[in-house]
């Protein structure tokens, strides 16, 4: 058998569950080898569908896996200081495992009881914006087209009656403006 036949071989057996599958004769291979490349040896190879079966023995029965906790007891309790440390270690991870998984429950109970809150709470400010009366838009101030300062003293140069602070009235900027007319100055 050459070197490549031998690698197929083995990579075959792999395949088909490894070397304990060889022992437990579960194989299923071809009769004859599918050979590349030079000439096999002169001396036939067996094959193994022509290696008689062994007598008859009982087919092996897989072991039931055990549930974890009669696993982690069976390692606590085991002569080998080995198995009860990884026993232990077990234990150790498990336990962080139920922590962690308890803890992404409880995260998810509380995303959903917020997301469930907002739209709540998004409810209840449209049917208040819904009830409470709405305000008049205050307008923005409009800036004024003539000096404030200068028509105040205007006025009072000219007895007319004129708030010191806020809007001067229109009627006093419409007398001004007259005025400045008549002068000939430009508003």
């Amino acid at each position: 058998m050459t070197v490549a036949a031998l690698q197929r071989l083995l990579e075959e057996i792999d395949t088909q569950g490894g070397p304990d599958a060889a022992r437990q004769w579960r194989l299923h291979l071809p009769d004859t080898p599918q050979m590349e490349g030079p000439e096999p040896m002169a001396q036939p190879v067996p094959q193994l569908s022509s290696i008689p079966e062994p007598p008859s023995r009982p087919a092996a029965v897989e072991p039931q896996p055990l549930p974890v906790g009669q696993l982690l007891k069976w390692g606590d309790e085991h002569d080998d200081p080995d198995v009860r440390d990884q026993a232990a270690r077990a234990r150790a991870t498990l336990t962080g495992l139920r922590r962690r998984h308890a803890a992404d429950q409880e995260l998810a109970e509380i995303t959903e009881e917020r997301e469930q809150l907002e739209q709540r709470l998004a409810e209840i400010r449209a049917r208040e914006a819904a009830l409470v009366p709405r305000k008049k838009a205050k307008g923005k101030r409009q800036s004024v087209d003539y000096p404030a300062a200068e028509v105040r003293a205007w006025a009072k140069e000219n007895g007319i009656d004129c708030p010191k602070t806020g809007r001067v009235p229109k009627a006093v900027v419409d007398a001004w403006r007259a005025a400045r007319q008549q002068d000939g100055t430009r508003p």
